[in-house]
């Protein structure tokens, strides 16, 4: 079954169930998948839905850090809850072992030896399992 599936059934599973923080999560998601369907006039690949995931999870982990400056544990607490759930759907992420091991096999193929072209190249390679951030923090070091 494909994402899109598994959310469709997730939420009607919390219906079921009455859990209406964990329906509100899964309807926000499934609402935003058939928004980028919509736009796209047609049903989204695994992978596109993976990276609008991705988003969704970003924007959450920028909310989170908001709304602690703020001192609002209780949105920080919300948005924590709807970012686990997320992460459910989110490829496996990468140890940093892993993605020095990655960066290494790239510099060992790549012509070019620039900061750019390594990073291009590295995150092609990991195609949504590490944050581009952690991957810059590796190369710089």
């Amino acid at each position: 079954m494909n994402i899109r599936g598994q959310i469709q059934t997730e939420v009607i599973s919390s219906l079921k169930n009455r859990d209406q923080k964990r329906l509100d999560a899964f309807r926000f998601l499934f609402s935003q998948i058939k928004n980028k369907e919509i736009d796209a006039k047609r049903e989204l690949t695994d992978e596109e839905a993976i990276k609008l995931l991705q988003g969704e999870a970003k924007k959450r982990k920028e909310s989170i850090a908001a709304y602690i400056r703020g001192g609002r544990q209780d949105l920080a607490d919300k948005e924590q809850y709807e970012l686990s759930i997320i992460e459910e759907y989110l490829p496996k992420q990468l140890t940093d072992e892993e993605v020095k091991a990655i960066i290494a096999e790239v510099k060992a193929t790549s012509p070019g030896g620039d900061f750019g072209t390594l990073m291009k190249a590295t995150m092609a390679k990991v195609a949504g399992r590490a944050d581009g951030a952690r991957i810059a923090a590796v190369l710089k070091n």
